[in-house]
């Protein structure tokens, strides 16, 4: 009788609520190692997905780790976005990019994923951008980036994210087509995807953090109107929006908001790992 293919198997760095496992978990692939610093994200990845979650990245050794395939790392944000100070580097959050090195060059996993705002491809002439690419390429790494917009993928909201994807030591074919993405419909209104009628077509980008993150601003949440009163999200509209479906949510409303601005939509998860199966020898383990 022949033995199952062992599944594919990663880590899920700065893992928020979890988009990455939300998607990977339907796919068949197996969270190893999770690490976050904010304790409501790490008690509902943990009520999710029945892993315990580890602290600050900073503190854990990636020698300690089980041998994993893939590493995945929605960094910081804020030292990149419009809606922060834009400092990069020379922030601390930005730093963290160095931390998920250190996990690469010890672990060498053999496909290594990172997320993050569209404004790191021109934050600092550019040259934010350059030091990513060119360290993982210095690791051996054959790197693929792209700019993922929700509202091309079936989701009424405006959100844009820039998804780096690095390869090594696995066999990928048409690695130029990664992010050739077919069989996505372009989104539907608000009206059809939250059952409500909606004015507007397509929400406001829910933020990540910065001084415009939904626990400080509400226009990112207010500004709605239906059937011409207005109508302020609500936390499932927000979940829905993020693509979570049937997550269990616990915490305060604040800690919500901010959970739900932080999280890379679901949408963007699946279509990386569905890719990262197409595009490599991964395919046959799952």
């Amino acid at each position: 009788m022949d033995s199952q293919p062992e599944k594919v198997k990663y880590i899920d760095l700065f893992c928020g609520m979890g988009s990455f496992h939300y998607s990977f978990q339907k796919l068949g692939f197996e969270c190893v190692m999770a690490s976050d610093i904010y304790e409501p994200a790490k008690a509902n990845y943990k009520n999710n997905y029945d892993i315990d979650v580890m602290g600050d990245i900073c503190d854990i050794k990636p020698a300690d780790i089980e041998p994993y395939d893939i590493l995945c790392a929605g960094f910081p944000c804020q030292p990149f976005s419009q809606a922060g100070q834009h400092k990069g580097f020379e922030d601390s959050r930005g730093t963290m990019f160095s931390q998920v090195m250190r996990f690469v060059k010890t672990n060498v996993p053999k496909v290594v994923v990172l997320e993050n705002v569209q404004a790191l491809l021109n934050h600092d002439d550019g040259k934010s951008f350059t030091k990513i690419k060119v360290d993982l390429e210095n690791e051996g790494y054959k790197v693929v980036y792209k700019v993922l917009k929700c509202s091309d993928y079936g989701i009424p909201q405006m959100r844009k994210r820039l998804f780096i994807v690095g390869f090594k030591g696995i066999e990928v074919t048409n690695l130029e087509n990664f992010f050739k993405l077919d069989g996505y419909e372009k989104s539907v209104s608000l009206t059809e995807y939250l059952g409500q009628n909606f004015a507007k077509d397509v929400a406001y980008t829910l933020r990540c953090g910065g001084k415009h993150s939904p626990i400080n601003d509400r226009h990112n949440w207010d500004g709605y109107w239906v059937d011409n009163k207005e109508y302020r999200l609500t936390i499932e509209d927000g979940l829905k929006l993020q693509g979570f479906e049937g997550y269990n949510f616990t915490g305060k409303q604040n800690e919500k908001w901010k959970m739900i601005g932080n999280t890379i939509p679901t949408i963007f998860t699946e279509i990386i790992g569905k890719q990262i199966i197409k595009h490599t020898s991964f395919n046959s383990n799952v």
